[in-house]
Protein backbone atom coordinates (compact mmCIF):
# COMPACT_ATOMS: atom_id res chain seq x y z
CA UNK A 1 0.00 0.00 0.00
CA UNK A 2 1.31 3.44 -0.95
CA UNK A 3 1.05 6.86 0.64
CA UNK A 4 -0.97 9.75 -0.73
CA UNK A 5 -0.47 13.50 -0.53
CA UNK A 6 -3.84 15.22 -0.39
CA UNK A 7 -4.93 18.82 0.03
CA UNK A 8 -8.25 17.85 1.61
CA UNK A 9 -11.17 15.45 1.37
CA UNK A 10 -14.90 15.49 2.03
CA UNK A 11 -16.69 12.36 3.21
CA UNK A 12 -20.00 13.37 1.65
CA UNK A 13 -20.72 16.00 -1.01
CA UNK A 14 -23.79 16.54 -3.13
CA UNK A 15 -22.26 19.01 -5.62
CA UNK A 16 -19.19 17.22 -6.99
CA UNK A 17 -21.04 14.96 -9.41
CA UNK A 18 -24.26 12.92 -9.46
CA UNK A 19 -25.48 11.61 -6.12
CA UNK A 20 -23.67 11.65 -2.81
CA UNK A 21 -19.89 11.51 -3.33
CA UNK A 22 -16.64 11.14 -1.40
CA UNK A 23 -14.28 13.82 -2.74
CA UNK A 24 -10.47 13.86 -2.71
CA UNK A 25 -8.38 16.87 -3.74
CA UNK A 26 -4.83 15.73 -4.56
CA UNK A 27 -1.97 18.07 -3.63
CA UNK A 28 0.41 19.19 -6.37
CA UNK A 29 0.20 20.08 -10.04
CA UNK A 30 2.89 20.89 -12.61
CA UNK A 31 0.60 22.60 -15.13
CA UNK A 32 0.16 25.88 -13.20
CA UNK A 33 -2.76 27.02 -15.33
CA UNK A 34 -3.22 30.78 -15.10
CA UNK A 35 -6.33 31.55 -13.05
CA UNK A 36 -6.58 28.08 -11.52
CA UNK A 37 -9.28 28.07 -8.84
CA UNK A 38 -7.24 25.78 -6.58
CA UNK A 39 -4.00 27.78 -6.29
CA UNK A 40 -3.23 26.40 -2.84
CA UNK A 41 -3.17 22.87 -4.27
CA UNK A 42 -0.54 23.56 -6.95
CA UNK A 43 2.70 23.44 -4.89
CA UNK A 44 4.53 20.12 -5.01
CA UNK A 45 4.87 19.97 -1.25
CA UNK A 46 3.62 17.66 1.47
CA UNK A 47 0.22 18.76 2.75
CA UNK A 48 -1.58 15.80 4.33
CA UNK A 49 0.71 12.88 3.61
CA UNK A 50 -1.07 9.74 4.80
CA UNK A 51 -1.21 6.02 4.02
CA UNK A 52 -3.64 5.41 1.16
CA UNK A 53 -5.16 2.66 3.31
CA UNK A 54 -6.45 5.37 5.69
CA UNK A 55 -8.33 7.05 2.83
CA UNK A 56 -9.77 3.68 1.75
CA UNK A 57 -11.06 3.14 5.31
CA UNK A 58 -12.71 6.58 5.24
CA UNK A 59 -14.31 5.81 1.87
CA UNK A 60 -15.75 2.54 3.16
CA UNK A 61 -17.06 4.21 6.34
CA UNK A 62 -18.65 6.96 4.28
CA UNK A 63 -20.21 4.50 1.82
CA UNK A 64 -22.03 2.83 4.70
CA UNK A 65 -22.90 6.04 6.56
CA UNK A 66 -24.01 8.20 3.61
CA UNK A 67 -25.02 5.60 1.00
CA UNK A 68 -22.44 7.00 -1.42
CA UNK A 69 -22.96 6.77 -5.15
CA UNK A 70 -19.33 7.38 -5.93
CA UNK A 71 -16.10 9.31 -5.57
CA UNK A 72 -14.80 12.42 -7.29
CA UNK A 73 -11.05 12.93 -7.67
CA UNK A 74 -9.53 16.30 -8.47
CA UNK A 75 -6.81 18.60 -7.29
CA UNK A 76 -4.09 19.44 -7.85
CA UNK A 77 -3.44 16.70 -10.36
CA UNK A 78 -4.47 13.12 -9.50
CA UNK A 79 -2.25 11.57 -12.19
CA UNK A 80 0.89 12.91 -10.48
CA UNK A 81 0.29 10.22 -7.85
CA UNK A 82 -0.59 7.25 -10.08
CA UNK A 83 0.09 4.50 -7.53
CA UNK A 84 -2.25 5.97 -4.92
CA UNK A 85 -4.74 6.92 -7.62
CA UNK A 86 -4.83 3.34 -8.92
CA UNK A 87 -5.27 1.90 -5.42
CA UNK A 88 -8.20 4.21 -4.74
CA UNK A 89 -9.84 3.55 -8.09
CA UNK A 90 -9.37 -0.23 -7.83
CA UNK A 91 -10.88 -0.21 -4.34
CA UNK A 92 -13.86 1.95 -5.31
CA UNK A 93 -14.52 -0.09 -8.42
CA UNK A 94 -14.50 -3.26 -6.30
CA UNK A 95 -17.09 -1.85 -3.85
CA UNK A 96 -19.31 -0.56 -6.67
CA UNK A 97 -18.75 3.17 -6.34
CA UNK A 98 -18.81 5.26 -9.50
CA UNK A 99 -15.65 7.21 -10.31
CA UNK A 100 -15.31 10.75 -11.65
CA UNK A 101 -11.84 12.20 -12.16
CA UNK A 102 -10.60 15.63 -13.26
CA UNK A 103 -7.20 15.94 -14.94
CA UNK A 104 -5.32 18.72 -16.66
CA UNK A 105 -3.90 16.21 -19.12
CA UNK A 106 -5.56 15.11 -22.34
CA UNK A 107 -7.02 11.60 -22.36
CA UNK A 108 -5.15 10.68 -25.56
CA UNK A 109 -1.83 11.69 -24.01
CA UNK A 110 -2.18 9.57 -20.87
CA UNK A 111 -4.14 6.55 -22.12
CA UNK A 112 -1.17 4.36 -23.01
CA UNK A 113 0.56 4.85 -19.66
CA UNK A 114 -2.56 4.82 -17.46
CA UNK A 115 -4.89 2.48 -19.33
CA UNK A 116 -5.61 0.34 -16.24
CA UNK A 117 -6.71 3.41 -14.30
CA UNK A 118 -8.72 5.01 -17.11
CA UNK A 119 -10.62 1.82 -17.86
CA UNK A 120 -12.29 2.02 -14.42
CA UNK A 121 -13.18 5.72 -14.52
CA UNK A 122 -16.80 6.45 -15.41
CA UNK A 123 -16.35 10.13 -16.27
CA UNK A 124 -13.05 11.86 -17.01
CA UNK A 125 -12.97 15.64 -17.31
CA UNK A 126 -9.75 16.33 -19.18
CA UNK A 127 -7.67 19.23 -20.39
CA UNK A 128 -5.91 22.21 -18.82
CA UNK A 129 -7.83 25.21 -17.54
CA UNK A 130 -7.62 28.05 -20.08
CA UNK A 131 -8.83 31.30 -18.57
CA UNK A 132 -9.30 32.85 -22.02
CA UNK A 133 -11.90 30.12 -22.68
CA UNK A 134 -13.75 30.48 -19.37
CA UNK A 135 -16.92 28.37 -19.39
CA UNK A 136 -19.91 29.57 -17.36
CA UNK A 137 -22.40 27.27 -19.09
CA UNK A 138 -21.37 23.92 -17.60
CA UNK A 139 -21.36 22.85 -13.97
CA UNK A 140 -17.84 22.42 -12.45
CA UNK A 141 -16.14 22.76 -15.85
CA UNK A 142 -13.61 25.59 -15.89
CA UNK A 143 -13.00 26.24 -19.57
CA UNK A 144 -14.58 25.42 -22.93
CA UNK A 145 -11.68 23.24 -24.06
CA UNK A 146 -12.25 20.76 -21.22
CA UNK A 147 -14.15 17.64 -22.19
CA UNK A 148 -16.59 15.47 -20.25
CA UNK A 149 -15.59 11.99 -21.40
CA UNK A 150 -18.00 9.22 -20.46
CA UNK A 151 -15.64 6.27 -20.45
CA UNK A 152 -18.25 3.75 -19.33
CA UNK A 153 -22.00 3.53 -19.94
CA UNK A 154 -22.86 4.29 -16.29
CA UNK A 155 -23.62 7.97 -16.86
CA UNK A 156 -24.21 7.78 -20.60
CA UNK A 157 -27.61 9.49 -20.35
CA UNK A 158 -26.72 11.80 -17.45
CA UNK A 159 -26.20 15.50 -18.24
CA UNK A 160 -25.02 16.57 -14.77
CA UNK A 161 -21.99 18.49 -16.06
CA UNK A 162 -23.87 20.09 -18.95
CA UNK A 163 -26.17 22.00 -16.57
CA UNK A 164 -25.52 25.75 -16.20
CA UNK A 165 -25.55 25.61 -12.41
CA UNK A 166 -23.22 27.09 -9.87
CA UNK A 167 -23.60 25.55 -6.45
CA UNK A 168 -22.11 25.77 -3.02
CA UNK A 169 -22.55 23.64 0.06
CA UNK A 170 -21.81 24.60 3.63
CA UNK A 171 -21.02 21.81 6.07
CA UNK A 172 -20.66 22.25 9.81
CA UNK A 173 -18.65 19.63 11.68
CA UNK A 174 -18.06 20.08 15.40
CA UNK A 175 -16.77 23.67 15.57
CA UNK A 176 -15.62 23.98 11.95
CA UNK A 177 -17.38 25.27 8.86
CA UNK A 178 -16.48 23.92 5.40
CA UNK A 179 -17.56 25.76 2.26
CA UNK A 180 -17.27 23.85 -0.98
CA UNK A 181 -18.39 24.71 -4.47
CA UNK A 182 -18.14 26.96 -7.45
CA UNK A 183 -16.82 30.43 -6.61
CA UNK A 184 -19.12 31.96 -9.22
CA UNK A 185 -21.90 31.57 -6.64
CA UNK A 186 -20.35 34.38 -4.62
CA UNK A 187 -19.86 36.78 -7.53
CA UNK A 188 -22.19 39.75 -7.85
CA UNK A 189 -23.46 41.08 -11.19
CA UNK A 190 -20.11 42.74 -11.98
CA UNK A 191 -17.98 39.72 -11.03
CA UNK A 192 -16.89 40.96 -7.60
CA UNK A 193 -16.68 38.52 -4.69
CA UNK A 194 -19.68 38.90 -2.39
CA UNK A 195 -20.59 36.70 0.55
CA UNK A 196 -22.70 37.52 3.56
CA UNK A 197 -24.26 35.47 6.37
CA UNK A 198 -27.10 37.04 8.32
Amino acid sequence: MSNINIAKFLTNSSIEGPGSRFVIWFQGCKLNCRGCSNQEMLPLEKKFFVPTSLILEKILESKEKYDLEGITLLGGEPFLQPTALKEIIDFCHKINLTIICFTGYLYENIYEEYQEILNKIDILIDGPFLIRQLDRTRRLIGSKNQRVLKLTTTYQDNDYFEQPHSEVEVQIYKNRVYINGDGVVFDNEVGEFWFKLD
